[in-house]
């Protein structure tokens, strides 16, 4: 068989080591996307137009419509781009055998953060997005209920070993609802644009929820 024959899998296959330059339309929207992050460090989603981000990124408003059907469309794409990056990071989320229950929520909690920092402006205005726009809000729900079973998971194997103490039975409803939770309090500190001490508090709380509420851990020293 000859090697070209390994492509027949499809003309937008990407073998290694193709040098092949992005065509045209894979460069626009690939603009739209990249310009959007700084586009959202200044201004608000809600006062965004399509006429802007197009000028931004260098294309029509007509070729923005060619790739994507609303301003939220691009958002979205990014924003699962995010998500893809901390589901990489899922092995992460399981506890390890001589890690504390207190070092894994820090540590997990940690990783949280820093995803919302790294990318303040894309999180905060997906956030915003969840009531106006129904595709942003069927992501989220299922994004978070990928992260709860990892997570759900971990403390149900801690409550096997009489580590974990939730308090309620239904442990993966419980921790949807803390991610939930979690979401809101990170967006609100990176909305009121809190310094890094009242960041470090919100955090210290947020993870004492955590253990109280899906390990029955107090907050204590």
């Amino acid at each position: 068989m000859s090697t070209s024959a390994s492509s027949a899998s499809g003309d937008d296959a990407v073998l290694l080591g193709d040098r092949r330059a992005p065509s045209k339309g894979e460069r626009q929207r690939r603009a739209i996307l990249d310009c959007l992050p700084e586009l959202l460090s200044r201004r608000p989603i809600g006062e965004l137009t399509v006429g802007e981000i197009a000028a931004a990124a260098g294309v029509r408003r007509s070729g923005f419509y060619f790739y994507f059907e609303s301003k939220y469309a691009p958002l979205a794409v990014i924003t699962a781009e995010i998500w893809t990056e901390l589901m990489s990071r899922a092995q992460y989320f399981a506890r390890g055998a001589d890690e504390s229950v207190r070092d894994f929520i820090g540590r997990t909690g940690d990783i949280a953060l820093g995803l919302w920092r790294d990318h303040e402006g894309v999180l905060t205005a997906s956030v915003q997005a969840i009531p106006l726009d129904e595709q942003m809000a069927t992501l989220w729900d299922e994004w978070n209920q990928q992260l709860a079973d990892v997570i759900a998971n971990q403390v149900i194997e801690d409550q096997k070993k009489g580590v974990a103490h939730p308090v309620s039975d239904d442990v993966r409803g419980l921790i949807t609802m803390l991610l939930e939770m979690t979401m809101h309090v990170f967006y609100m500190d990176r909305l009121r644009k809190n310094d890094p001490e009242q960041t470090h508090a919100t955090r210290e709380m947020v993870l004492a929820i955590w253990l109280a509420s899906a390990w029955g851990i107090p907050n204590a020293p």
